[in-house]
């Protein structure tokens, strides 16, 4: 692996969990940063034709909270649907939906410990489609307007979220997470919020919150479509290079997802889980550093073949005659802190099971370590990860 694995972590029960992974940057896209700190991403894509996709992305989530904010990050999100500068009340969503953008199919958002993100795919068949739905991500990024009103009107909604997710997958987690977020902030600042902050808390908490960390240096916009670069550059240095930054900025910190020395495992059950799984984490022992050479990008292509080799081993024995699990898989990749990755694994398992397929996975991992692969399986390895990059390559 590319980093020494150090901390194991081991949770076995009867849910899933998984986890976000990270996407290169295209050599091909056009970069660049406002004067007040604002990046943007632009890049062409000729098909499907007359279509832009935008992302706002926000380097501010959950783990930014005080105490009296907790779960704000996520409310905020919702917020922005719920009345902006342009799109006063609910005439954001009546607007989209009148240009073919159908509200959770298309757009959409989320949040999440370290960041908040929000999409908007425009069909570009009308003249004036690409400027509103630059006015549209420029309203999410700065004029929310936070109105008591429409912040009291969506407390329900938010709550519902949050009671929805009170069943057993919440139950358990509530107990696994503390180990696998051990020592961290991450274990204490999940994006849901927790109950009588959501019902309780003043509008200007929430209005605060936005002050805080909806700013330019702290944001990026992305477009990439059936466009002219050149062209919505220009408009996204007209249209955001006028926000400024607060004059006394709140500090941006980052958090960490520390190790430790012993294992730490999490055996949880729920009467109303409907699933069993087994996962276990090694963390690096190094903090997280994205490849910005050559040697690194080729570190991690060995990676992603020898990972690619393992889990057609794990799919060979689900296809056994007495398989350890229904569902098997391992990868190198991020966890919950952006700071952190790690080597895991995962299986889908019949209730009982989950020992045993605990033992294989690390079974089938240190067999690996210590004597490789055969060229068969190295050369087949090589024709996936290929046939998977051309496909990529296709569709971009």
């Amino acid at each position: 692996m590319k980093k020494m694995l150090s901390s194991l972590a081991v949770v076995v029960l009867m849910s899933a969990n998984g986890f976000a992974q990270s996407i290169p940057m295209d050599a091909s896209v056009k970069t660049g940063t406002l004067s007040n700190g604002m990046k943007y991403y632009i890049k062409k894509n000729n098909l499907p034709e007359k279509k832009v996709d935008f992302r706002l992305a926000i380097n501010a989530g959950s783990i930014l909270e005080d105490e009296n904010q907790r779960g704000l990050a996520h409310f905020m999100e919702h917020m922005n649907f719920n009345g902006t500068k342009n799109f006063p009340d609910n005439k954001l969503v009546d607007f989209l939906q009148s240009i073919g953008v159908k509200f959770g199919q298309h757009l959409n958002a989320y949040t999440s410990f370290d960041e908040t993100v929000y999409m908007l795919p425009v069909p570009l068949d009308k003249p004036g489609n690409l400027d509103a739905g630059l006015k549209v991500m420029e309203d999410w990024a700065f004029n929310a307007t936070l109105s008591d009103e429409q912040i009291n009107k969506e407390r329900g909604v938010v709550l519902e979220e949050l009671r929805l997710g009170l069943g057993a997958d919440k139950r358990m987690s509530d107990k696994y997470l503390p180990k696998l977020l051990y020592n961290s902030q991450y274990a204490n600042r999940l994006p849901i919020g927790k109950k009588d902050v959501l019902e309780n808390f003043k509008p200007d908490v929430i209005r605060q919150f936005h002050t805080d960390w909806y700013r330019p240096d702290l944001m990026a916009i992305v477009v990439v479509g059936d466009i002219n670069v050149d062209e919505v550059e220009k408009k996204i240095k007209e249209n955001f290079s006028k926000y400024k930054n607060p004059s006394k900025p709140k500090e941006r910190k980052t958090f960490d997802l520390p190790n430790h020395k012993e294992t730490l495992v999490a055996i949880e059950t729920d009467p109303d889980a409907t699933n069993s799984m087994v996962q276990f984490i090694m963390k690096d022992s190094e903090a997280y550093q994205p490849d910005v050479t050559v040697e690194q990008y080729n570190q991690s292509l060995v990676e992603q073949i020898t990972t690619t080799m393992l889990n057609n081993r794990l799919g060979e024995l689900v296809n056994s005659t007495n398989p350890p699990f229904t569902y098997g898989s391992v990868y190198h990749g991020g966890t919950y802190a952006r700071s952190k990755e790690g080597f895991q694994g995962f299986a889908m398992v019949k209730e009982g099971n989950q020992l045993s397929a605990l033992k294989v996975l690390l079974e089938e991992t240190e067999r690996a370590k210590r004597f490789g692969f055969t060229q068969t399986e190295l050369d087949r390895a090589k024709s996936q990860v290929l046939s998977s990059m051309e496909r990529n390559l296709q569709q971009s």
